[in-house]
């Protein structure tokens, strides 16, 4: 299913309006936490949860653990967040950016199963998914922070310490903004 004509653009829009109201500049860092902060929605670490079910913990933070990453939780129209903290710091944060990117598009709960117990990838929630899918990345890289990552000539080691992403996201961000591209327009001697 492709996004929607002019999501990618719209997806840069929000990265720069998020860190604006962050106080960032557009090419910064962007911390998932703090912008959970702005926005209000309460990030739960799934060990929190250990003391009320220690065994569907112990199973989605080792036996299951690439199968849980993080989920929104709804209580009326309040959403908060709930990760798997067993998961790399990096994993963490571009789990939490991508709910983060739910609430930030203003997608509705779904019901996670159908009536017959399958997870519920219907064309509605894929699509709102595929839409998170672009605008988590975004969020912990911007246009203007893959721009910036290649002008400066960053290895993927040190932008990935500094955005605190892994340097597949790094890259991935790289190359779908045409950031060594753009870049090498502007070097080239006329």
């Amino acid at each position: 299913m492709a996004l929607m004509r002019g999501f990618k653009s719209e997806a840069n829009k929000y990265a720069k309006e998020m860190r604006e109201e962050l106080g960032r500049q557009p090419h910064e860092p962007l911390c998932p936490w703090e912008l959970a902060t702005l926005l209000e929605i309460p990030i739960l670490p799934l060990s929190e949860f250990s003391a009320s079910d220690p065994q569907a913990v112990s199973v989605l933070s080792n036996g299951a653990q690439d199968n849980f990453s993080a989920v929104s939780v709804f209580e009326g129209r309040k959403r908060l967040i709930v990760h798997n903290d067993a998961h790399h710091p990096y994993r963490q944060a571009a789990n939490i950016a991508h709910e983060l990117s739910h609430a930030i598009l203003l997608h509705p709960p779904t019901p996670p199963f159908t009536g017959d117990g399958e997870r519920n990838f219907n064309a509605e929630v894929r699509s709102m998914e595929e839409e998170a899918n672009w605008l988590g990345p975004a969020l912990l890289v911007s246009e203007e922070a893959a721009l910036q990552i290649v002008r400066n000539k960053m290895s993927m080691s040190d932008a990935s310490k500094l955005y605190s992403a892994s340097e597949q996201l790094i890259t991935m961000r790289i190359n779908v903004t045409g950031a060594r591209k753009r870049t090498s327009r502007f070097r080239r001697p006329k």
